[in-house]
């Protein structure tokens, strides 16, 4: 009888270990948008047709979340493994504001850089200008 228990056991045992191989931990990121109403995609595939909406992926790996609304500009958002391991994801909770293209955008800081620079330019062709038709103005 205790070759049969032992047995049991072991095909027990070889069973939790095949049930737990291969096992994927996923996680619901809440994805909300301002305007609402977005598309959004997980590593190319849409899996949601509008936000706001929760999108389940697994914690083993980075993932691209891809935001689209007609009249504004994409949004790619990277989520990663969070730091330290385990099985969550971060960000944990992703709020995005879309902009439409060419509306400046203060938290982006090549946006505010490019616009800064661009103004600053725009200044600086007036001057020349001015200063190209009367090179002594004081005179």
């Amino acid at each position: 009888m205790s070759t049969l228990y032992r047995r049991l056991f072991g095909l027990g045992a070889l069973c939790a270990a095949l049930a737990c191989c291969g096992c994927v931990t996923t996680q619901k990121v809440p994805v909300s948008t301002d305007p609402g109403g977005a598309l959004v995609f997980l590593d190319g595939a849409q899996v949601c047709d509008a936000t706001p909406c929760s999108v389940e992926m697994t914690t083993d790996q980075s993932h691209l979340l891809t935001i689209v609304k007609d009249d504004y500009a994409q949004k790619d958002i990277p989520v990663r493994p969070a730091s330290g391991g385990g099985t969550a994801l971060s960000p944990d909770i992703v709020t995005v504001r879309l902009y439409k293209p060419g509306e400046l955008n203060v938290r982006d800081t090549d946006s505010v850089v490019d616009t800064a620079v661009g103004l600053g330019m725009g200044v600086l062709k007036r001057v020349l200008k001015d200063l190209s038709k009367d090179p002594n103005p004081d005179n």
